[in-house]
């Protein structure tokens, strides 16, 4: 994605931004078929978060013959169906060379296995690394790993069409590693749709979501904090 003076982000933007788990609303299911409109109702993908801006990395990738400085993430964004109300949901961007915005709604959900030759390599690492997503360091990493499986279908983040020219090294040897991973042997994550932007020739991003939405990896981790608090006092109370 990249950004511009007063917009938060472009499209090959890396998809970015979590809410706290005490605010995180969960969204009514989408189905393959659904029309769906997207909107960014907050003011910016990349808050709230844990870390007060948002989970992303500013990298530069290369697409093709062209080099550009992006930031790459998660994204919290708001969507609604026919008749529903605007839900919250995190999502990824699936093509590194557009901008986010516009929204050119309405989108359509389409399932994975009709959207991508690639599409049980995604679904593989969704499974195996979406909930190590925690920093920015890993949004970074999970996008970029995205983008490469997306956009070429390749695991070689060095060359092909889509590459990882400048980042930190701890972004590029996560995203890296979980991509050289991949043998078909990890758990695939199932329910994957690819909302479809409306093809209007300067703006086709697409967003990958999941049908069954997530609270968000705050809300997984506050749950299982709690969890945790319930069982040691359980055992505190029958220690006496």
């Amino acid at each position: 994605m990249m950004k511009q003076a007063t917009k938060f982000l472009a499209a090959a933007a890396a998809c970015a931004g979590m809410m706290a788990f005490s605010n995180m609303a969960v969204a009514a299911p989408i189905h393959a078929g659904d029309q769906v409109e997207v909107k960014n109702l907050a003011g910016t993908v990349f808050t709230p978060s844990p870390d007060s801006n948002g989970l992303y990395s500013n990298v530069t990738i290369g697409v093709g013959s062209t080099s550009t400085a992006v930031s790459a993430g998660m994204f919290v964004l708001n969507y609604r169906t026919s008749g529903s109300n605007w839900e919250q949901f995190l999502t990824f961007c699936m093509s590194p060379d557009v901008w986010l915005e516009p929204f050119d709604n309405p989108y359509t959900a389409v399932g994975l296995s009709n959207y991508s030759s690639s599409s049980s390599l995604i679904s593989e690492f969704w499974g195996r690394y979406r909930n190590s997503i925690t920093n920015d360091v890993t949004a970074a990493a999970f996008q970029i790993g995205l983008w490469e499986l997306a956009y070429e279908g390749g695991r070689n983040l060095s060359s092909g069409n889509f590459r990882l020219i400048d980042s930190s090294s701890d972004v590029r040897s996560t995203a890296q590693t979980w991509l050289s991973s991949l043998d078909g042997t990890g758990s695939h994550a199932s329910g994957l749709l690819v909302l479809v932007d409306k093809a209007n020739g300067t703006n086709v991003q697409d967003l990958i979501v999941q049908r069954v939405p997530e609270p968000g990896t705050l809300g997984l981790l506050g749950a299982a904090l709690a969890g945790l608090f319930l069982i040691r006092r359980r055992k505190a109370v029958d220690s006496h």
